[in-house]
């Protein structure tokens, strides 16, 4: 959150009067702006951080959202694709969680062609890492 001050004068009497803003928005990429008032994890923040902890080789391996949210719905919490993208982009907003965007695919190995798949894969911080095996430890996981 960046505070700005500005400056105002007044059109009628001429006075400067000084004002605070708080700018909530953050530039794309940093997590939800109001992660830092979420006290308590609920379960869906839980059983995500678990799933990219043991489908991702502890945290090493980077999930595409699709396969997050398909493993939700295989653990039985059915969860529409746009509260995936909360839920992500809130831990991402703790330090729990990072993504990468470009991932390069070999299409033809013969010809050795290439293409870059710009869809976000998602994987534990360091942070994260430490969250899930206190969440572990407490029995959570």
């Amino acid at each position: 959150m960046k505070v700005v001050v500005i400056q105002i004068r007044c059109p009628y009497c001429g006075r400067w009067i000084t004002l605070s803003h708080e700018i909530i928005r953050q530039p794309k990429g940093y997590g939800a702006h109001y992660a830092h008032k979420i006290k308590k994890l609920s379960r869906t923040h839980i059983v995500i951080l678990s799933i990219l902890y043991f489908y991702g080789n502890k945290g090493k391996t980077p999930l595409p959202k699709r396969k997050i949210s398909y493993l939700l719905h295989k653990k039985g919490i059915k969860i529409s694709g746009n509260e995936v993208s909360a839920r992500l982009s809130e831990l991402h907003g703790l330090g729990f969680v990072k993504f990468e965007k470009s991932r390069i695919k070999l299409l033809d190995e013969e010809r050795q062609k290439y293409r870059y798949v710009k869809i976000p894969h998602w994987y534990l911080t360091d942070r994260g890492l430490r969250k899930v095996l206190e969440l572990k430890k407490e029995g959570l996981i």
